[in-house]
Order: structure tokens, then sequence, then C-alpha cells
């Protein structure tokens, strides 16, 4: 701050007396009394003006001088768009005044602005910053803000800044001005302290105590740079609320205060607390980042995250606990720590654990950790979500005296985690078969036709139901889009095709609860079918599949995991059977088929750290059954063929493994399947087939409701 010479004073004195100051005019300083008005209009420069039982107006004007560049002593000051520096306090407004300070510039050193004694400040968009005097050493030096017994309302965009605190509050440590109190009101504002606490209360005497309001309302930011966002000194009594506020610092009360936190319409609070004597949260959130104390704490829908993470953890101590709220626990059962809400005294209300889940399993061996503790009384606890998912089972709460633990679900249920591992590993083999197998098995349909060359496409769409390890069922949509071509080679007896064929299907899967997992395949392969003169016949297909697997897990608590892995995989089918005709167009066709796929093994991670690992997804599948069905002649020359189907299948596969965190699942489909279908094809012409069929199977592990198959096929 440059030094600033004193100006000759001008006095105004008694109610007629009033002055206007101009630009260009003689820079002075002002002194008013009894009644006497001061106006200041744009570009008007002045040095200090002091007034008592006075008004003063200045819209525009510049004042710097090296006392109080406006002090009020009674008085009524209206201020716009004016820029204040001094040597001491911008503005000191004292003994009952009233000052209105809008859009202006408030510079001060010890304080920006000084509020006592009753009186009332109100600053509207404008900005204060007290310059640090470096010499006095008291507790307001540097602090953006005083206020001695008075009642400050900072508010639209308006910035204090200290060079050390932001806001001091205090009683007068002399006169007492009894009976009057401390109010500061931080509205759509920012309250900043550079070195110190955004706001400081602090008691000078004993016989003197500090009583303070401190309201925050509509986005009010404080910031400290201690880390401390209001800071009690011994003995004060203060009453700190904030509603609809992002608040980031410590609370920090010393021992003798008598403080009341409120936070409430959806308000926040990321720091810690201590010395507190009533804590309410009323539709708020509560994030620690250390340890903390209250003496009560009282719930209204509120939330507290006592934000344990990276093996670090904190400890909410209170002496008692009512209402109704969420406590956000962070855990690592593996090691036996955790987040913990301490009760020594009693516990009343209904009150929610937001656990947070993990990938990682715990160690079986660990004793049970309590995760809240109480002094006695009829509090109830619940999980959120019902459950805690820890790695690969579910853990739940129990109540064990006056504590509450977390202990493993019996039976070994796995985590939504665990199921999506289960699902995608054992998804392979439908997704294969629905791939290559409709009603009539892959190229029935060239067995109507005439053994001509041709080109063919064919979607399709099913749908299962199954259980794959660990009890999990799931249910797997597939949809997709198969094209080939294939030629005619001679052969002695009968026809022979041989062709290519390559497609698409994307499957997904609902694993319940939300988690879901989803499989793209990617194929190509090799077919043939060989028709003898007799009516017997043979199908084969090599088939080459490249899979796409990702899955997102939604776990108790509420948040997502993400995974995903790649791998391939090949399989043959064989199929032999006779077509024998019968009367009137009639015919019976039984099979046999045999088929094999192998897919390869992968090893992968969900983002929440579960580990899982699959040694193979293989299938050995048999089946025999028989089609029997009508061809009937249509008026174009061509035929109609519509059939039904009936087979047993029985899968033989049944050592594919899974292991989750190290747990081992088997992971296969086996067992025996009736399927049942219906079809029809038709010739429309010599060069054009079209053909639909319905599938469904029903047995072990395995359901399929519904498979459909539409395609076509054109002879060259």
């Amino acid at each position: 701050m440059p030094d600033v010479a004193p100006a000759a004073w001008q006095e105004l004195t008694g109610p007629d007396a009033i002055a206007t100051v101009r630009p260009g005019d003689s820079v002075h300083s002002w002194r008013l009394t009894a009644g006497a008005t001061l106006n200041a209009e744009p570009g008007a420069t002045l040095t200090q003006i002091e007034s008592y039982k006075s008004t003063v107006n200045l819209n525009g004007a510049s004042l710097a001088g090296p006392d109080h560049t406006v002090y009020l002593d009674n008085s009524t000051a209206t201020i716009r768009n004016t820029t204040l520096k001094s040597a001491d306090s911008a503005l000191n407004v004292v003994k009952n005044s009233t000052a209105s300070v809008h859009d202006s510039t408030l510079e001060g050193v010890g304080r920006g602005v000084n509020v006592a004694a009753g009186a009332q400040a109100l600053l509207v968009n404008t900005r204060v910053h007290g310059v640090s005097d470096d010499v006095s050493g008291s507790m307001a030096g540097g602090s953006g803000l005083a206020l001695v017994n008075g009642y400050v309302t900072v508010t639209q965009n308006s910035h204090v800044v200290g060079d050390h605190h932001g806001a001091v509050i205090s009683a007068d440590r002399f006169n007492g001005d009894a009976g009057l109190n401390n109010s500061l009101v931080v509205d759509n504002a920012h309250v900043q302290g550079m070195t110190g606490s955004a706001i400081m209360v602090s008691t000078f005497t004993a016989h003197r105590p500090t009583t303070a309001t401190i309201s925050l309302r509509n986005g009010a930011v404080l910031t400290g740079g201690n880390g401390m966002i209001l800071e009690v000194d011994k003995g004060a009594t203060v009453h700190f609320s904030a509603s609809d506020s992002r608040l980031t610092g410590d609370v920090v009360v010393a021992s003798g205060s008598k403080t009341d936190v409120v936070l409430r319409d959806n308000s926040s609070l990321t720091g810690g607390v201590s010395g507190v004597r009533v804590m309410t949260m009323d539709h708020a959130i509560w994030s620690m980042t250390q340890n903390s104390t209250l003496q009560q704490l009282d719930m209204n829908e509120g939330r507290i995250n006592l934000g344990g993470s990276n093996g670090h953890f904190n400890q909410l101590r209170v002496d008692s606990l009512r209402g109704n709220g969420t406590f956000g626990l962070g855990t690592d059962l593996a090691t036996g720590l955790s987040d913990k809400l301490i009760v020594t005294g009693t516990a009343s209300g209904k009150h929610h654990l937001a656990i947070h889940n993990t990938g990682k399993d715990v160690i079986q061996d660990q004793s049970p950790v309590a995760v809240v503790q109480t002094g006695g009384g009829d509090a109830q606890f619940g999980l959120i979500g019902g459950q805690v998912d820890l790695g690969t089972f579910v853990y739940d709460l129990q109540k064990q005296g006056n504590d509450w633990f977390l202990l493993q679900r019996p039976g070994e249920v796995v985590t939504p985690g665990t199921r999506s591992v289960l699902g995608l590993f054992s998804a392979a083999p439908t997704v294969w078969y629905g791939e290559s197998s409709t009603l009539r098995s892959r190229m029935g349909e060239l067995r109507m036709g005439n053994g001509e060359s041709g080109v063919w496409s064919r979607t399709y769409g099913n749908r299962y139901n199954l259980s794959a390890g660990g009890g999990v069922g799931y249910q797997q949509r597939q949809q997709g889009l198969s094209v080939g071509a294939d030629g005619a080679l001679p052969v002695s007896n009968g026809k022979m095709l041989l062709g290519v064929m390559g497609g698409y299907s994307r499957s997904d899967l609902d694993l319940a609860g939300g988690t879901t997992g989803s499989v793209d395949s990617y194929y190509v392969g090799l077919y043939g079918t060989w028709l003898a003169d007799e009516g017997y016949y043979v199908d084969a297909l090599m088939k080459l599949n490249r899979f796409q697997s990702k899955s997102e897990v939604r776990m108790s608590d509420g948040q997502r995991s993400r995974g995903n892995y790649n791998n391939q995989g090949a399989g043959v089918s064989v199929e032999a059977g006779k077509r024998v005709d019968l009367d009137n167009g009639v015919f019976v066709t039984p099979f046999a088929q045999f088929s094999m796929l192998q897919v390869q093994g992968e090893q992968y991670e969900l983002d929440n750290g579960m580990q899982a690992r699959s040694n193979k997804a293989d299938s050995l599948l048999g089946k025999v059954g028989t089609h029997i069905g009508q061809t009937r002649k249509m008026a174009n020359h061509g035929h109609f063929d519509y059939y039904g189907k009936v087979a047993i299948a029985q899968e033989f596969a049944n050592n594919n493994t899974v292991k989750v965190n190290g747990n081992r699942f088997t992971n296969d489909l086996s067992g025996t399947r009736a399927e049942l279908g219906v079809g029809a094809a038709v010739q429309v012409s010599d060069r054009l087939q079209l053909h639909a069929d319905f599938d469904y199977v029903k047995g072990q592990n395995l359901e399929q409701p519904w498979g459909i198959s539409l395609g076509a096929r054109y002879s060259f």
C-alpha cells in the first residue's frame, strides 16, 4: 500500500449541510457531523471520510487515505462502483451504522472491512482484500472482514480475501457491547483466508465470550489456506449452518466452546470435524478426510462418508446418535481394517450402511470386523443393497451384542462380479451352437434342392436360460447373420457340395440385479454335404470363432465395475442320416449328430480388483433324433416342405473350470436335453429357396425357450 499524505479536512455539520464532490474538484478529507450529507459523483476523488450521525453517498468515486478511508459512527453509507484503499481499514462501520456496498473494491491493511458495536454491512458483488500488516500481531491482522459484535451479509458473487484469515469474529474486548452478538451471512459468495482459516471465531478474554451466528447459502464457498473453513477459539458459542453450499476444509472447535453445525438442503462438506457439540445432517453429505469427533449427531436423511481407501481408514466417534441417515464405509477385511462408526453412548434411529464393495477376496480365517460399535440403544443398521460384495462371496451385516459385524453369508453365495465371470466363461458353447445349428442342422436345406452351386444367407435369434457354475443362473439372448457360398462337385454316387461361410452374432447376458455381459462373435467356416442316391446324407462343418467378451457389474452398493477379454474357439460337427420317403409325400429322416468345440482359456480382471481365470469352455455334444414331414407340390411347379423334429442330446463335457480369486468353480453345461422343433422350406423356383425354423430345448442346466431362423438360398 503506498503512503498517502493526509489532505485538508473539510467540515460539514447539521442537517442542512450537503456537499457534492465532482470530478476535478480539489482532493479533501471530509468530516460529517449532526446529520450532514456528502455525495460523490462518478470520477470524484477523495482522501478520507469520517461520518458521525450523518449520511454518505458514493457512486463511482475513488478514495485513498492513510487511515480509515470511510469511517461510519451512527451513520448510513451507500457505496457503488467505488474503490477504497487505506493504510488501515478500508471501511470501518461502528455503533449502529449501516453500510451498503455494491460493485466496489475495498482494500485495507490489517482489516479490509471492520464492523463493530451493532453496526451492519451489506457487500454486493464486491471484492474485499485485507492486507497483512506484519506488525500488529492481532488476530485480525490481514483479515478480509472483522466482526466485533457486528452484522455482515456478503452476497451476489462477492469475494472476501484476507492475507491471513478470511473473516475474524469476536466480542469487544473492552466494553463488551452487552446484549450484542455477531452475524455473518455468506450468500452465493466466497470468503477466503490465504494462510489462515476462512472464518476464525476468537475470544480475547474469558469474561467476554464471543457469540456468533454464521449462515451459508446458495453455493457459498469457504477456503482456508491452513485447511480450515471454521476455527473456533475456546469459550465461544457458535451456530454454523449451510444451505445448498459446497464446503471443503476442516471444522476445528477448541475445548470449552459450544458450536453447533447444521448442513441442510443438499449441502456438502469435505473435511474433518472435531469438538462440535451438535452436528445436524439434514439432506446433506459429509465426506470425512480424517478421524472426527462430535458430541451429538442428528441425522435427517443425511449421509456421512467416512472415506477409507487405499489402506487408510477413518473413525467417526460420537457421544450419541439420533435420527435416520446413511454412513458410507470402506473396508479391507483381508487385513481386518475398516472405517468405523463408534457411538460411545446410546444410538437410536434407523440407519443404513453403504459399505464399499470390492472384487478382492477376504482371507477366510480373518476374524469378523465390527463396522459399528455402540454403547447401547435401540438403533437399527441395515446394508444398502441388502449385502456386501467382498471378492467372490457375499457378506451380511449381523448384530452381536451392541456392535455390528460383517460375516460371510452361509452357503457361499457368490457376488455379482463372480456371476458375471461364470456367465461369460460359460457362454461360448451356446454362442457357437446358436450360430451353427438350426432345426435342419446347418445345410439341411440343400437336401431338398437339386444340388446346384449357390449363395445363401440366414438370420437367426435365440434365447437361453442357463445355469453355470456356483449355482449362477442367467439369461442369454443372441442374434446374428450368416452368409455363405458353395459349389457342386462330381461324385459317383449322389451329389456333393462344398462351401465357405462367415458371419457375426451378438449375445447379451442378463445376470440379474443390473449385472450384464455381452459376447461379440466373428466367425468363418468350411462346410460340405453329401447326398447319396439312396437317401443317405452326411453334413460336416468346421468353424473358427473370435469371441470378444465384456461384462458390466452392478455391485450391491450401486457402484459399477467392468472387465473384458478376447479369446478364440474352434469346432467341428458331423451329422449323418437317411431320408425315407413314404406315401403322399410324407418322409422320415432319422439322424445322428456329433459336435466338438474347444474354446481357449483366458485370464482377465475386473476393475474392482477381481481376478478370473478359465482353463477352457469346451463342449462334446451327441444327438439322435428324427425329422417327420411332408412334401407338397405347388402350382408353379415348386414344392413345399413342412416338418417337425424330436431329438435327444447329451453334453458330455464336464470338466470346464473357472477360478475366481483362486476359488474353483465347475462351469459346464453337461447333462441331457430334449429338443423339439417345427419348420418349413419352400422351393419357390428352380433357383430360389426360402426356409424358416423354430426350436425349443429343455434339459439340465439349459433351456432354450425359443430359437428362430429365417433363410434364403439362390442357386446358379
